[in-house]
């Protein structure tokens, strides 16, 4: 008996003495997983948290763990042990907020947004500590996810906490974005925060440049200057990132628009040869290079090579397409009608089914008297469909003057006749007349058309018109008399007006020669080059003066004013 009780002494003494060996050895585990987390030695933290849950699993174990994890970066198996802890402090809400936000944290670091944003409105609900922190992770989240409007709130709680007048800036500057997201917020709100977070911080380059941006929507040009400014002498005086670098060439291509549509040319010139310092491969500047080499500088080769160099680099396929059409009237106002042929034909490759383009392509062969290659470009153009009925209206205009110029009577009026139903007008009514008139030789109908063109050129309570369509009519109807007075209505009147009188003595040749006085046809055209007429292109192919084309008289005009020699 002695010994048997022996036994379940010895029996009994081991497991009390294990007991109190298991409950020492948790503790001091942990203490030691806390012991190496000050030390910032993680792989101890994870190696003494793991002997206590080998010895007793328990929540402060799994945290200390998940701690460790967490800066080691295994997020997964962080986020498992900050789970398991949260069972264990059901019942203390200090805890729970922050074993919340430390898992949200984590979950944020993994662009797990949704995730985060609820363990952190958890950790709210339990009174985090840290609000300023949530605050701002939840605004990343929500933005992250596309929700702007559920960030916005958290924006208006970091400024009621906030002091720092820079942080301040920030914060109502990304209020501002937030609420441009968001169409809750109108113009006026966004603007609001913008023009706060400037009056907080004044070096904050990027509302300044929101400012501006919004400024330039309005027409608000000198604003705009004024914070493009501060844009750029902020940007300037410090070492840039990627993106300072992106902002200070639109910055400089802003500037120089505004210089541009100002027609301050010099200065505009000034500001995109800025841009290439920044951005060397920006389509838009070359394109607006080309746009004033071309029609301010009259640099031919210049403005080609921009607009050739702006479509290699401009990413969207409309702009590209657009910038092909300039260079196509480039080409055409130079002459180098072999040239426009080139670009037309880069705009057709970018948008086949355009019907403008093909009209375009149906002008040059006209011009290059290639009448059935025009013919099926205008074709073409009809069967693609063009814009409103004004346009269909002038399309159908110039292939019936094309069918009229090739004895096509009947095609000619069919397509006059379809104009006129579209969109009725002057040119419509003035070229039907020539259709009755040189085509199909019936003149009574012939005069109540020019009539009709008279009553679209009409203006005044007078019932008098002094412009030069009044005068062409006329003299399509033989009425010398009536075209000679307003010819010269229209060149006293044309006198007053900047640039007017070289139109008006081009017109006044046009119409002479209608009324066959090569004498004065002659006259008139000389005295509209000597006046600084340049429209070179219409000169050489008006069907008024084809009757001047093959006199001595008229060459020996274009060698005097160096009128240019087309090349088709």
């Amino acid at each position: 008996m002695h010994s048997s009780i022996l036994r379940l002494f010895l029996v009994f003494f081991v497991m009390l003495s294990v007991y109190e060996i298991s409950a020492q050895t948790t503790a001091e585990y942990n203490k030691q997983a806390k012991t190496a987390y000050d030390k910032s030695d993680y792989d101890g933290v994870i190696n003494a948290a793991t002997l206590s849950l080998n010895v007793s699993l328990n929540g402060e174990a799994y945290w200390w763990r998940a701690l460790g994890y967490k800066y080691k970066k295994n997020y997964i198996l962080a986020i498992s042990d900050i789970t398991k802890a949260i069972s264990y402090y059901s019942g203390t809400k200090s805890s729970l907020a922050n074993l919340y936000s430390l898992r949200a944290d984590m979950r944020f670091e993994m662009k797990n947004h949704d995730e985060a944003i609820d363990d952190y409105e958890m950790a709210l609900s339990y009174d985090v500590s840290d609000k300023k922190k949530v605050y701002k992770n939840l605004i990343k989240s929500y933005e992250a996810v596309s929700d702007h409007g559920a960030a916005i709130p958290y924006y208006d709680e970091l400024l009621k906490v906030e002091t720092n007048t820079t942080i301040q800036s920030e914060l109502f500057y990304g209020r501002a974005i937030a609420k441009s997201q968001y169409t809750d917020y109108t113009l006026k709100d966004i603007i609001s925060d913008i023009n706060k977070a400037i009056e907080k911080n004044r070096q904050n380059s990027d509302a300044l440049f929101i400012r501006g941006s919004w400024y330039v929507d309005e027409k608000k040009y000198e604003l705009a200057k004024a914070d493009f400014s501060e844009v750029i002498r902020i940007l300037e005086g410090k070492s840039k990132t990627k993106e300072d670098t992106i902002r200070l060439g639109t910055c400089y291509l802003v500037q120089g628009s505004i210089f541009h549509d100002a027609k301050d040319y010099e200065q505009a010139k000034q500001y995109y040869q800025k841009v290439l310092r920044y951005d060397p491969n920006n389509g838009t500047v070359y394109w607006n290079m080309g746009r004033l080499k071309s029609v301010i500088d009259k640099n031919y080769e210049g403005a080609s090579t921009d607009y050739r160099t702006a479509i290699k680099f401009l990413h969207e396929k409309s702009d590209r397409a657009k910038c092909y059409i300039d260079l196509y009237l480039h080409e055409r106002a130079f002459l180098r009608f072999n040239k426009a042929m080139e670009a037309i034909d880069g705009a057709i490759a970018i948008y086949p089914n355009n019907g403008s383009y093909y009209w375009d392509k149906g002008y040059l062969y006209k011009i290059k008297k290639e009448n059935s290659e025009a013919l099926k470009s205008y074709n073409k153009a009809l069967s693609l469909g063009i814009g409103d009925s004004s346009r269909r209206a002038a399309l159908y205009l110039e292939r019936g003057q094309l069918k009229l110029s090739i004895n096509d009577a009947q095609g000619a009026l069919s397509d006059i006749q379809n104009s006129i139903a579209l969109w009725p007008s002057y040119e419509n009514y003035k070229t039907l007349g020539d259709v009755f008139k040189t085509g199909m030789k019936q003149m009574d109908l012939a005069e109540g058309n020019y009539q009709k063109a008279m009553r679209y050129t009409i203006s005044g309570v007078q019932n008098q018109d002094t412009s030069s369509n009044y005068a062409y009519a006329a003299a399509a109807m033989g009425d010398k008399r009536t075209a000679e007075r307003f010819i010269k209505k229209m060149i006293i009147d044309a006198s007053s007006k900047v640039g007017a009188l070289a139109n008006e003595y081009h017109n006044a040749a046009c119409i002479y020669a209608t009324l066959g006085n090569t004498v004065k046809a002659l006259e008139y055209l000389e005295l509209s080059l000597q006046v600084g007429y340049s429209d070179f292109e219409h000169m050489l192919h008006d069907a008024d003066l084809e009757s001047l084309y093959k006199l001595p008289e008229y060459k020996n005009l274009l060698v005097k004013y160096r009128v240019p020699t087309p090349i088709y």
